[in-house]
């Protein structure tokens, strides 16, 4: 079989290159895959790919304004033209898109999925979707997605999520009929050339919280929770929050700050540089409100650290098996005081912690991804 792996707006690149690699490592050498996405290197991607086009400059890469919207929206435009070409020239019998680029504003979708099928009636169609939601939304903004996503569904023969728990509100959500809804894991982001440096705690425990923040992902709940806790208690920790954070969000946080030992970086960093800090610190927090899956958590495990993480579904899946000092009751500032207090005065067992994070770090491995997304295909094929 031929597999043709699309990301047309490149919206979760890290997701696709670490699949596609693993996939082409356990791929049988008479089949092929190739991956498709803007803003790539292919002399360091371990696949076969082609790089799609990339409008944004440079110095528009983290603006959020109309004039960047409008270029990206240009962009993936021509990317579905490069890839109906693509579709047209070749034979493909697998196309896995990862992203709708236009769903999220548009029912424009619709039209180059119903090109596609045109130019490739044999082609099998799937989607990953990584969240149900776009991040952030409304109840009213979720019923003109569940309107677009309907319009276009019926274009997909099977759909990619990660966890059972997103099956079931898949679902439901949506009406899809259950056998056209695989589970395939997220694997554990692994950067690559790194060298994991043991830390030892000192005087403070050293909290982290990393990647973009908002509303959603809780981060005014932790600061709420560290106010909570008792003055010779809050001495005795310190805490780094690491991502790009919008200036509204941003002054609401730092409003929160007064008499806590809280640093911020509020702004996209390197990934050495973020390896760096995550290998300084004791423990990765993630109070996240929602989320499908979280690539965050996935590059936790890698790490082998103790995590504390809001008691969400698709956490607890995630961390199946993990002690339960690790959970705190979502959204509740009292919850996670009282876990981070466990933490600093040292009645959480770390190193049972870090062996069962460990064992999930092997059971996550990529390879065994790429074996279980290629046996679900192969059976899918052998079905039709």
């Amino acid at each position: 079989m031929n597999y043709l792996m699309v990301d047309i707006s490149g919206k979760v690149l890290n997701y696709d290159i670490a699949l596609c690699e693993a996939i082409s490592k356990v791929l049988p050498c008479e089949e092929s895959l190739v991956f498709l996405a803007p803003k790539i290197d292919s002399k360091k991607i371990e696949c076969s790919c082609h790089k799609l086009i990339s409008l944004i400059p440079p110095f528009m890469q983290k603006s959020e304004n109309k004039i960047k919207r409008c270029v990206k929206a240009l962009e993936a435009i021509c990317n579905y033209i490069y890839l109906i070409i693509w579709m047209c020239v070749k034979r493909v019998d697998v196309l896995h898109l990862q992203w709708l680029p236009f769903l999220e504003i548009s029912s424009i979708e619709k039209k180059f999925l119903k090109i596609l099928h045109t130019v490739s009636p044999k082609t099998k169609f799937y989607l990953t979707v990584h969240n149900l939601y776009p991040h952030n939304w409304n109840e009213k903004r979720k019923i003109s997605y569940r309107k677009r996503f309907c319009e276009v569904e019926h274009f997909f023969d099977n759909f990619i999520v990660h966890l059972q728990n997103s099956k079931k509100e898949l679902c439901s959500e949506f009406c899809i009929a259950e056998n056209r809804v695989y589970v395939v894991p997220h694997g554990v982001f692994v950067p690559k050339n790194l060298k994991i440096i043991p830390h030892e705690r000192g005087e403070k425990l050293k909290l982290i919280m990393y990647g973009n923040q908002s509303f959603y992902k809780g981060t005014d709940i932790l600061l709420d929770a560290l106010a909570l806790l008792p003055i010779e208690l809050r001495n005795k920790v310190y805490t780094l929050i690491v991502g790009k954070t919008s200036s509204e969000y941003l002054a609401l946080l730092k409003q929160k700050i007064d008499d806590l030992n809280v640093d911020f970086i509020p702004e996209f960093v390197p990934e050495d540089d973020l390896n760096k800090y995550i290998m300084e610190s004791d423990v990765i927090v993630l109070p996240y409100r929602e989320i499908s899956q979280s690539g965050a958590l996935l590059l936790a495990l890698n790490f082998e650290k103790s995590i504390i993480v809001s008691d969400l579904p698709s956490f607890r899946e995630t961390l199946l098996g993990v002690d339960e000092n690790v959970f705190f009751e979502k959204g509740n500032a009292k919850s996670l005081a009282g876990l981070i207090r466990k933490y600093i005065e040292e009645r959480v067992n770390l190193l049972k912690i870090q062996k069962e994070i460990k064992k999930l770090a092997e059971i996550y491995e990529w390879k065994k991804i790429a074996r279980i997304y290629l046996a679900l295909i192969y059976n899918d094929k052998m079905d039709v």
